[in-house]
């Protein structure tokens, strides 16, 4: 097989910079990256950060590619190795990458959370629970989230996933 993935590192904050130069060369670039719930000056917003910084992936052919040029390209550092050899990544390892990075952001619902603050009504959409109202607490990891509901006339605080409450407008 002539064609593999190979690990490169770039230039710090230079990643997208890299991915443009090299995509210009006609290389195949993967630059995996995650969505993130951020807050910048109060404001909650989803920004994507890369998965693993100041790394990229190329798939590059071995007979016809300049090891040397894709090193010299704006943006990149140098490839990745191991004594005299280039760094190696299975295509298996992309393509299972690339599935569970897609798979996370369907599961993962950040935007249910860019509008909702401590103290907020919501109603829960699914589960044993759906119908009943609670109020936001605070995020439990990236996926579920606490609330306060009133069962039996006592307040209780229950772990929901993101998906399946919503705001009350």
């Amino acid at each position: 097989m002539r064609t593999s993935w190979y690990l490169l590192t770039t230039k710090p904050k230079n990643e997208q910079r890299a991915v443009e130069n090299l995509t210009a060369q006609k290389i195949e670039v993967y630059f995996p990256k995650v969505k993130q719930l951020k807050k910048r000056q109060g404001k909650k917003l989803i920004g994507e950060e890369a998965l693993f910084p100041n790394y990229l992936f190329v798939k590059l052919d071995t007979e016809k590619d300049n090891f040397n040029a894709i090193r010299s390209t704006r943006g990149v550092s140098n490839f990745v190795r191991f004594g005299l050899n280039y760094g190696k990544v299975s295509n298996e390892f992309i393509n299972e990458l690339s599935s569970d990075l897609n798979n996370q952001a369907e599961r993962t619902n950040l935007k249910t959370l860019i509008n909702i603050n401590k103290g907020d009504e919501l109603v829960i959409l699914d589960g044993p629970l759906a119908g009943l109202k609670g109020v936001y607490q605070c995020k439990d990891g990236l996926e579920r989230s606490i609330l306060l509901l009133n069962i039996l006339g006592k307040e209780n605080k229950v772990v929901i996933e993101n998906d399946d409450f919503d705001k009350i407008n």
